[in-house]
């Protein structure tokens, strides 16, 4: 069926399914992120940076406050972290100098306590230093409430410092992305 034009504006069309192609879409077309189908599809983004740093001895997960919150668009979607955290181990002569990693949602990890999460190690006997563990985790949260991430740490024995966004850094390269894939 043909368009009809009156003066500047189109009234009415009648276009077929199919027949408009990626091509036929100028470059600056602003399309609305929901529209997009397709499994595998990044729907949204979102980002965060540390806000302050901490330190603890504790062999219990704590929070170090790096977090971000996604309001996923369908139940079906997944929900991709990807996370680092500047970190940093200080030993006082233990066998071991191991700090844990997790990711948590809300207040629930997302894996078990001792595996599935990042172990980093901070070498030999009376050795300090930071460094910048790389996480990752795929997470299916069956809602379109707001859901929260968090890293959080701790040290894997008794007198070991486990520190976050430390000293010098700032914590200006820490940081946690959210994305929305379609699922």
């Amino acid at each position: 069926m043909a368009i009809t034009i009156a003066g500047s504006g189109i009234t009415s069309a009648n276009i077929a399914d199919g027949t408009i192609t990626n091509a036929d879409i100028n470059s600056s077309a602003a399309i609305d992120g929901s529209k997009l189908t397709g499994v595998g599809k990044v729907l949204q983004v979102v980002s965060a940076n540390y806000v302050v740093g901490g330190s603890t001895s504790s062999t219990s997960f704590v929070s170090t406050g790096l977090t971000a919150t996604i309001t996923p668009s369908s139940t079906s979607s997944k929900i991709i972290i990807l996370a680092s955290p500047t970190v940093y181990g200080d030993r006082s002569g233990t066998t071991n100098n191991l700090i844990k990693l997790a990711i948590y949602k809300g207040a629930s990890i997302l894996a078990d306590s001792e595996t599935g999460v990042r172990t980093y190690d901070r070498g030999s006997s009376g050795i300090q230093g930071w460094g910048k563990p790389a996480m990752n985790y795929e997470d299916s949260p069956s809602t379109t409430s707001a859901t929260t991430y968090t890293v959080y740490g701790k040290a894997t024995e008794s007198g070991i410092t486990f520190a976050w966004n430390p000293g010098d850094d700032g914590g200006s390269h820490s940081n946690i992305i959210l994305m929305e894939i379609a699922g």
